[in-house]
């Protein structure tokens, strides 16, 4: 019978540390996103009804059609709320740099943004181990926030020309640099 209990106890414990680690990495999670949103907001726009139809469609599974949307584009991160339904994109978080950034300006184009990171990690041997990463983020545009979004798009590219050092550091060694910093979608 004492054995019973001990499984009980054992269970009990790794159940009350599996749900504390997730409401930390929440906290944690919704402490960096207090933050970021204080960075510099660089668009914001409401889709309607249709238009969030559409996105979801196109780009954003997740979502749920009926609803409209809000977008905020800052300078570290992607921040959409649908109803209940929140997500958020990294942009600049633990060395990430945006290395693309890019809209035609006509209707059904996207704002695209390229985000790259490296991580460096020492094997127990000794051995240094590089891993590349990118992601891509594709955000469907009404064409009425066309100018907003252009002015995304040139502070992304300008924050890059002024820094390519943070755009050749989070690309492999064997993959072509553009002279202008700018990294093909």
């Amino acid at each position: 019978m004492s054995y019973l209990y001990f499984i009980i106890i054992v269970l009990a414990l790794a159940a009350i540390a599996g749900v504390g680690f997730w409401y930390f990495r929440r906290w944690r999670q919704g402490q960096w996103l207090d933050d970021a949103i204080k960075s510099e907001l660089l668009a914001a726009w409401t889709y309607t009804p249709a238009e969030w139809q559409q996105a979801v469609n196109d780009e954003f599974s997740w979502g749920r059609a009926g609803d409209s949307a809000e977008v905020f584009i800052y300078s570290s991160l992607i921040y959409i709320k649908s109803g209940s339904k929140r997500r958020f994109f990294e942009l600049e978080r633990d060395r990430r740099v945006v290395t693309f950034a890019g809209y035609a300006g006509i209707e059904g184009n996207p704002l695209k943004i390229r985000v790259r990171w490296k991580i460096v990690r020492t094997k127990k041997n000794g051995i240094q181990e590089t891993n590349y990463y990118k992601e891509d983020y594709r955000i469907p545009v009404p064409l009425r926030e066309k100018d907003t979004v252009l002015k995304v798009v040139e502070f992304f590219q300008t924050r890059l020309e002024n820094n390519l050092a943070a755009y050749t550091a989070v690309l492999p060694d064997d993959q072509p640099i553009s002279l202008f910093g700018k990294d093909g979608f």
